[in-house]
């Protein structure tokens, strides 16, 4: 590569440090949910296997009101056209796990990937259906990605255009 190890990783922290203090000031006052958050639902670890056995593809978000990675993430990529598009699909159920308060069934599941904290995003579908953990730091193509490969083979993935 042409930069030196290490200095993407630096980057992603200083930008991160930046978007800390930045975010804040932005979510201070929270306008309402919007109307096109309604198609997040609920975490149900015991649905997932349920509806990957029924062709879909689940995307979980695990998130608190107190994580500033967790806002960035879905500012920068899960609200981004591409991504939200894919979302919204009917093959799709995004499941939004919020830790905000303490929650044994939500940190089991994340021992269960070997993650002790958040920003933690996983996606299931009949392609992956023992769920592939995503990086802390999402971008729209890895999103897309694992949408796509959870899917599976010979299944059309939406166009994220």
């Amino acid at each position: 590569g042409l930069l030196r190890p290490g200095v993407p990783r630096r980057l992603a922290a200083a930008a991160a440090l930046l978007l800390a203090f930045l975010v804040p000031a932005t979510l201070a006052a929270p306008p309402p949910p919007a109307a096109g958050d309604a198609f997040w639902r609920g975490f149900d670890r015991a649905a997932i296997d349920r509806l990957v056995g029924r062709g879909q593809v689940v995307f979980v978000d695990v998130t608190a009101d107190w994580c500033i990675t967790c806002k960035v993430n879905k500012e920068l990529v899960i609200d981004q056209s591409a991504v939200r598009h894919r979302l919204e699909q009917p093959d799709v159920t995004a499941m939004r796990a919020d830790w905000t308060r303490p929650s044994a069934a939500i940190a089991d599941y994340l021992r269960s990937f070997g993650r002790y904290g958040i920003p933690f995003n996983a996606v299931y579908g009949p392609g992956l259906p023992q769920g592939r953990a995503l990086p802390e730091i999402l971008t729209p193509e890895q999103v897309l990605q694992a949408l796509a490969d959870a899917a599976g083979p010979g299944r059309l993935a939406e166009s994220p255009r």
